[in-house]
């Protein structure tokens, strides 16, 4: 699970892995996602709200915890019930159609129901189809035309997208990367492949020129889709003119899979795909891997690939890949946390979160990496503008 928080408080969660197991656990060694999701959101009415959920695709481990945690329906309708089980509203949500081709689990059903409850205010024109609770934007295509009649609600590959919960941004932006159209009708399209790939952006101020981070978030999107997302982008010169590969932090694809790198089994395949060597070096100065996942050892218990991971120290160094399993130890493993200031992105130590980090929060934080947020503005010389941050949770 991944929460983005920028300067204004907006929160951005990208997927979900809450275990009922952990809610309230006293055993360090089970982290309380729940709490500190409750603990970094803000609260209308007393009700925890994020003002946007994005889900890459529907795998549980991707949304295992939603239909529990988050709540579904008529936002006029949440109930005393609702409060006591600290149910998080979420005001838009981000719906990729491909979700709707499968569902596999009650989870991913629960969000595809949400979604539908959503699109069908939109289609019927009802009068509160953009409150919060019930907005919704559907990311890339949808190969059987079921949402042809709601494009005003799509953003495609290409687009950068600055508005969100209905407020534009002047520091912060996404670049939508896919899913494409080719992963509509493509022989071997599977989940992994579909997922929403997305560059985050962050500027200092509105005038800035320059991005002072960024960060790539893949869901479980392999090779192939990175190949498409490179040729693409290369093609339309987006890796110029926006920087929209460049990357301060990159979520291992698939829990450091080597599915990024090439085919698996790994054994069969084992040189990583040129493709995707020439997109690890679209990264910047220091810039660092998060591997969402348990402990990497090598063994052939994956993934995690070991062998994934021996190439992605090669490109950052051994001190810039992070797994969440056991940072800072794997007896007590806590969120990975990033600060994005004018100085660009720094790890900030997870033990200085309750003190440091629970004011006005700026930045981003990433569940299934981590979680990233900004220091209080009384505790840092820097203004609230040029503080954001990057918050990664590790996979339970």
């Amino acid at each position: 699970m991944s929460l983005i928080t920028l300067t204004d408080g907006t929160t951005i969660a990208v997927d979900c892995n809450i275990r009922q197991v952990s809610i309230g656990s006293t055993d360090p060694s089970i982290y309380d996602v729940k709490k500190d999701l409750l603990s970094s959101v803000k609260r209308r009415d007393e009700i925890p709200y994020l003002d946007v959920f994005i889900l890459t695709h529907g795998d549980y481990d991707h949304c295992r915890g939603y239909k529990d945690n988050f709540y579904q329906g008529n936002p006029e309708s949440y109930s005393s019930a609702d409060k006591k089980a600290s149910k998080v509203m979420i005001d838009e949500m981000w719906f990729s159609p491909m979700i709707a081709e499968a569902h596999t689990n009650n989870d991913e059903d629960a969000y595809q129901q949400e979604a539908e409850r959503r699109l069908e205010l939109h289609r019927k024109k009802d009068p509160n189809r953009d409150r919060p609770g019930n907005r919704i934007k559907i990311v890339g295509y949808d190969g059987t035309k079921k949402y042809a009649d709601l494009d005003h609600l799509r953003a495609t590959p290409g687009t950068i997208v600055s508005t969100f919960n209905n407020v534009v941004q002047a520091t912060f932006s996404v670049f939508i990367h896919a899913p494409f159209k080719e992963h509509l009708n493509s022989a071997e399209k599977d989940k992994n492949s579909t997922s929403i790939v997305f560059q985050a952006r962050f500027k200092t101020t509105a005038e800035a020129k320059e991005f002072c981070g960024f960060a790539l978030f893949g869901g479980d999107s392999d090779h192939y889709s990175w190949e498409i997302i490179l040729d693409k982008t290369r093609k339309h010169k987006n890796d110029v003119q926006h920087k929209a590969l460049d990357w301060d932090l990159f979520l291992a694809p698939h829990h450091c899979s080597w599915s990024f790198f090439n085919d698996t089994p790994q054994s069969e395949n084992d040189e990583p795909r040129d493709t995707s060597l020439k997109l690890l070096d679209y990264r910047r100065a220091g810039a660092k891997v998060i591997a969402s996942s348990k402990e990497i050892l090598n063994n052939d218990d994956n993934p995690p690939h070991y062998e994934a991971k021996v190439e992605y120290v090669s490109k950052v160094g051994s001190l810039n890949f992070l797994n969440t399993a056991i940072e800072p130890s794997k007896k007590q493993p806590l969120p990975i946390v990033f600060e994005i200031t004018a100085s660009g992105v720094k790890r900030i130590d997870a033990g200085e979160k309750a003190d440091v980090l629970r004011g006005l929060a700026q930045g981003i934080a990433a569940g299934t990496m981590g979680t990233t947020k900004s220091g209080k503005v009384a505790t840092t010389s820097e203004s609230v503008t040029s503080h954001q941050s990057h918050r990664f949770y590790g996979e339970e």
